[in-house]
C-alpha cells in the first residue's frame, strides 16, 4: 500500500533554519504590537490630561478676570475666590499625578534592576512633594534615619519606578492628613531590608486611627472583607504603590506606635529587600 507523501508543513519542534525564521517572526511582530499598545496609550493619556488641564485653566483665567473686577468686593467673595483658585490648582496637580500613575500602571516590562540609594531616593521625593504639603497645611519634614552610614540604605531597585512610588505614597500620607497635622519620614537599617516607615499624625480620637489601620493592613495583605462587609475605597496613589511595591519585591504594612493615652499613631512600613529575588 502506498503511503501519503510527507506534510510540506514544518514541525513545530523542528528546528531547521525556516522554522526558526518563522518563530523568530512572530515574536517580533508580537514585540511589535506591545511596543504599539504601549504608545498608544501613552499618546491617550498624553491627550485626555491634556483635555482636562485646557478646561481647568480656562476656569482659573476667568477667576483671575473676575477677581480683578471685584477688589472691592465682600470678604466672603473674596475667600470663595481664593477657594476656587486653590481648588483649580488641586485639580491641576492631581490629574498630573494620575498621568503619571497610568503611565506607571500600563508599562508592564520587568524592572531594570541596578543599585539604588534608597535614603537620596526618599529625599528627593520629599522635596518633589513638599509645596503639595505646604499647599494642605501639612508639615513634611526633612527624611529622618537610624544613624547608619549612607551604604546602608542602598538597595536593588528599579529607577523609573522607585522615586515616583514614594511620591505617590506621599501624597496619599498628604491627602489623608489634617490640616495642621504631620508626615513624617524614617528609614532604618536592618539585615536584610531597608525599613521605610511613614508616620501619619494622629487623628482626632482612637476610633479613627484603629479603623485607618485596620483598613490599611486589609489593604495591604489584600484581605476579602468577611461577609456583609464592604471594601474600603482607597486612594488612586494608594493602589498604585501597591502594585509598584509588590513588583519591586517589597512588603507593605500598617503599624501603631504609642502616643498619647487616647490616640494611636499609625504609619504605614514598608520593607525594601536589600537584593533582587530573581523570577
Amino acid at each position: 500500500m502506498e503511503q501519503p507523501p510527507p506534510s510540506a508543513k514544518p514541525d513545530p519542534s523542528d528546528d531547521s533554519p525556516a522554522c526558526s525564521t518563522a518563530t523568530a517572526d512572530r515574536q517580533a511582530a508580537v514585540t511589535a504590537l506591545g511596543v504599539r499598545s504601549v504608545v498608544e496609550v501613552g499618546t491617550l493619556i498624553e491627550q485626555s490630561a491634556h483635555d482636562l488641564r485646557s478646561s481647568l485653566n480656562a476656569i482659573q483665567s476667568w477667576t483671575y478676570v473676575l477677581k480683578r473686577a471685584v477688589d472691592a468686593a465682600p470678604a466672603p467673595a473674596q475667600r470663595a475666590l481664593d477657594g476656587i483658585h486653590a481648588g483649580m490648582q488641586q485639580q491641576l496637580a492631581l490629574i498630573e499625578e494620575m498621568e503619571e500613575a497610568v503611565r506607571l500602571l500600563a508599562d508592564e516590562s520587568p524592572p531594570q534592576w541596578q543599585q539604588l540609594d534608597l535614603q537620596a531616593a526618599t529625599e528627593q521625593a520629599i522635596a518633589d512633594r513638599r509645596p503639595a504639603a505646604e499647599a494642605r497645611g501639612v508639615l513634611l519634614p526633612p527624611l529622618e534615619t537610624d544613624g547608619a552610614p549612607g551604604s546602608a540604605y542602598l538597595i536593588d531597585g528599579d529607577m523609573p519606578r522607585l522615586v515616583p512610588l514614594l511620591r505617590h505614597l506621599l501624597v496619599h500620607c498628604i491627602w489623608r492628613a489634617q490640616s495642621g497635622g504631620s508626615v513624617g519620614v524614617h528609614l532604618s537599617n536592618e539585615p536584610d531590608h531597608v525599613k521605610l516607615r511613614i508616620i501619619e499624625s494622629p487623628p482626632l480620637d482612637r476610633e479613627r486611627s484603629a479603623t485607618r489601620q485596620t483598613t490599611l493592613s486589609d489593604f495591604f495583605g489584600r484581605r476579602v472583607p468577611g461577609e456583609g462587609s464592604q471594601t474600603s475605597r482607597q486612594s488612586a496613589a494608594l493602589l498604585l504603590t501597591r502594585r509598584m511595591l509588590e513588583l519591586l519585591g517589597a512588603i507593605p504594612s500598617a503599624e501603631s506606635l504609642a502616643g498619647e493615652s487616647d490616640k494611636v499613631i499609625v504609619c504605614i512600613s514598608v520593607k525594601f529587600p536589600r537584593h533582587a529575588v530573581p523570577e
